[in-house]
């Protein structure tokens, strides 16, 4: 998740640095662990509505790419490499994805309106993330030309769209499903990387079902990680994930959720609890999550329910 809180600006140090880089008023970034010891996938939104002259700030050279997805179309940006314009920058589109090398500085110009959201990805990462799926290290990520349509990427920049505008509802379950997603996703079609055998469904053991279980039940206000609940099983994270959907049917996270729910159902039922205790013990951000949560899954709001329902 995100490093801590500025005191002066209330920003998060990232956000902060991002944001000051393009001249942006704020720049919203959560962070996805997909490997124990590799730097974090990193997803922010650059939303320029006060354009101005001059330049985006170069960022330091580092073994690292970007993805840039557009989310409204954003003619002439003018990337340019090293100080030289890429001459196949002529407009940004919806739908499509641009791959930037951050050892070549990339910047942009910034008198005209844009909005896209940001996929940061260190080279690092992706060899660990190779390395959990027992495939061969690639290369470089790699575009034909600059800039390609990708509706996968597009779709999963939707996704944490949310949770960029609401950073404090953004759980790491969710967050890190994501990150894996979009790994599993550019290396395969950026990086030319083997797609995963189909032929292998990898399982979770009872053993390990029981494990995670009892991890969640005796932390029920946590919220945990991919990494911390792949640890319960001593997985890695990549295989976790898959091996979990294989198991349940649902992502980590829809797990979670659902046995929150059902949590928060017998609180609900044989106790008189506010909703805001429940919420918090349930491990819930606040009430208005909880009720938002609740009535998705359950069909109608926890006073309603209750109602219905109390123990007689």
């Amino acid at each position: 998740m995100n490093e801590k809180i500025d005191a002066d600006s209330g920003q998060h140090a990232p956000d902060r640095a991002l944001a000051g880089r393009f001249r942006l008023r704020q720049a919203p970034t959560l962070q996805a662990s997909v490997a124990p010891l590799a730097p974090p996938v990193t997803f922010s939104r650059l939303r320029n509505d006060r354009p101005q002259p001059g330049r985006s700030l170069p960022p330091p050279p580092e073994e690292a790419v970007i993805f840039q997805i557009p989310l409204v179309a954003c003619p002439e940006p003018d990337i340019c490499y090293s100080g030289i314009r890429i001459d196949d920058s002529a407009a940004c589109r919806q739908g499509w994805s641009y791959l930037l090398d951050l050892r070549c500085e990339p910047t942009r110009r910034l008198d005209k309106p844009f909005d896209a959201v940001r996929l940061y990805l260190s080279r690092s990462t992706i060899d660990d993330f190779t390395w959990q799926k027992g495939r061969r290290r690639i290369g470089d990520l790699m575009q034909r030309e600059f800039g390609v349509y990708d509706p996968v990427l597009f779709h999963l920049t939707q996704a944490v769209l949310p949770v960029l505008e609401q950073p404090a509802l953004a759980t790491s379950l969710f967050l890190d499903y994501v990150g894996l997603a979009f790994c599993e996703h550019v290396v395969t079609r950026y990086g030319q990387a083997d797609a995963p055998s189909r032929q292998r469904r990898a399982m979770l053991a009872p053993w390990q079902m029981r494990r995670i279980t009892e991890f969640v039940e005796s932390h029920p206000g946590v919220n945990p990680s991919i990494l911390d609940l792949a640890g319960q099983c001593d997985l890695s994270a990549s295989y976790f994930a898959e091996a979990f959907k294989q198991t349940t049917g649902m992502s980590p996270h829809q797990w979670l959720l659902k046995r929150r729910i059902e949590r928060a159902k017998s609180k609900l039922r044989d106790t008189d609890a506010s909703l805001a205790s429940i919420a918090l013990d349930c491990g819930f951000f606040d009430q208005s999550h909880f009720s938002r949560v609740f009535t998705r899954y359950a069909g109608c709001g926890p006073k309603d329910w209750r109602a219905h329902n109390r123990s007689r």
